[in-house]
């Protein structure tokens, strides 16, 4: 199913353009590196006041507020760009088991990250920037900083991994 995707996206107009003109891939490229950098700067930060390591005097909530708006903008362009590297390339990322890491890990850190912002509010540790974050949710805090450091490094892999046996090069 994904070869005929594939060979289907090659296909395209939209391919044929992206392939075809030699500033697409690296404006693309240079945009979708940008917004991985507003995406992991908020998820550095925001984590690191879960853990009480910086902006000890703003409550989570106001770092919230302040870095959860532009990184659901990045992620959008996140989106749009990583669609544009694969219309331009089909079998170079999908046909990857790294890829799909990659592409589940986000997924993970995206749920976790609502998960972890819902339980501080539920848990009152939002609007207060005195009151101390649980333990469980200074673990949440490490792990995703983990997840997201995965998710880059997956994604400079996905250039120099090997396609899966037998699919199309």
């Amino acid at each position: 199913m994904l070869e005929h995707f594939a060979a289907w996206l090659a296909a395209t107009p939209l391919s044929a353009f992206v392939a075809g003109q030699a500033w697409v891939v690296p404006t693309v490229q240079t945009l979708h590196i940008l917004a991985v950098c507003v995406v992991m700067g908020a998820a550095v930060v925001l984590n690191l006041r879960v853990l009480r390591v910086v902006e000890r005097d703003q409550s989570i909530g106001s770092l919230a507020a302040r870095f959860v708006p532009p990184s659901a903008v990045a992620i959008v362009i996140l989106a749009i760009t990583g669609l544009l590297m694969i219309a331009g390339e089909p079998t170079r990322a999908i046909f990857r088991s790294v890829f799909w890491w990659k592409m589940g890990l986000l997924a993970a850190a995206i749920a976790l990250t609502a998960g972890l912002l819902a339980g501080l509010k539920a848990q009152g540790v939002w609007d207060d920037a005195q009151t101390p974050t649980p333990v469980a949710f200074r673990g949440l805090a490490v792990g995703l900083l983990l997840v997201w450091v995965a998710i880059i490094i997956a994604g400079r892999w996905i250039g120099y991994t090997e396609g899966w046996p037998g699919s199309p090069s």
